[in-house]
């Protein structure tokens, strides 16, 4: 059970209840919900988290240096789009502070969504959200987008003209 010191909904507006659908939870549910951010605040699920991301970056490094290994091994060859992309991702999440930002257009309109999305980008690479997040304003055709690496192979996609900055990850490059 939650201590009602630590309890986040008592800080909250009825307008913002109602907005989060925490009103329509059964007592069990929103018991739950403040246990897992009780957790979350202890750092448990950050300490898990990034324990997982490491060992997915270690597995990732270890599939880019067998590629690196074949390319380099038959240089005669033009490597495909693709390599060129991974490789590049390997290098700039090694290093983040020296990684130059990306920056290219989504293709068509960007309107609002509420979840999980795939962004698709005008040179062909289709990056997706990590975590699900929302969007909700006005339709903006083709907005410029940055992708900047973070720490731990994260990268994060901002639109400036919509506000919007969301945790990705390179879904395919075509």
């Amino acid at each position: 059970m939650v201590a009602q010191a630590q309890d986040f909904t008592k800080t909250m507006t009825v307008e913002e209840r109602a907005a989060t659908g925490l009103d329509r939870l059964s007592g069990a549910e929103l018991e739950q919900l403040k246990a897992i951010v009780e957790r979350y605040k202890s750092g448990e699920v950050a300490a898990v988290q990034k324990v997982a991301e490491q060992k997915v970056a270690a597995a990732e490094a270890k599939v880019l240096a067998a590629e690196t290994k074949v390319t380099s091994a038959d240089s005669g060859k033009k490597q495909p789009g693709w390599v060129n992309a991974l490789l590049t991702l390997q290098k700039t999440s090694d290093k983040p502070d020296e990684a130059e930002v990306f920056e290219d257009r989504l293709i068509g309109e960007l309107r609002g969504f509420d979840g999980k999305r795939r962004f698709r980008l005008q040179g062909g690479q289709v990056w997706e959200m990590i975590q699900a997040d929302y969007y909700s304003g006005p339709p903006i055709s083709s907005p410029v987008v940055t992708i900047r690496p973070g720490v731990l192979g994260v990268y994060w996609l901002k639109i400036q003209e919509a506000g919007l900055r969301v945790k990705v990850k390179l879904v395919k490059v075509e």
